[in-house]
């Protein structure tokens, strides 16, 4: 693996878990009584997803090799 590789795969793997442990949102709203709901957006949510499993792929490529 060339050292950009491995510094992209440990860069959104750090991200991924950071947004995961820390419950990053990126939607609030008003509950109307003045608290707030915080949420993700299914946009937020699915490029998550997205680079959670690219994480993982990649994870288990390198075990096979």
């Amino acid at each position: 693996m060339s050292d950009e590789s491995a510094r992209l795969y440990e860069a959104a793997k750090a991200l991924v878990t950071y947004i995961d442990n820390e419950q990053v949102f990126d939607k609030a709203s008003d509950m109307g009584c003045g608290g707030v709901d915080t949420h993700q957006s299914e946009t937020f949510y699915d490029l998550i997803a997205a680079a959670r499993k690219a994480v993982s792929d990649f994870e288990n490529k390198m075990k096979s090799k």
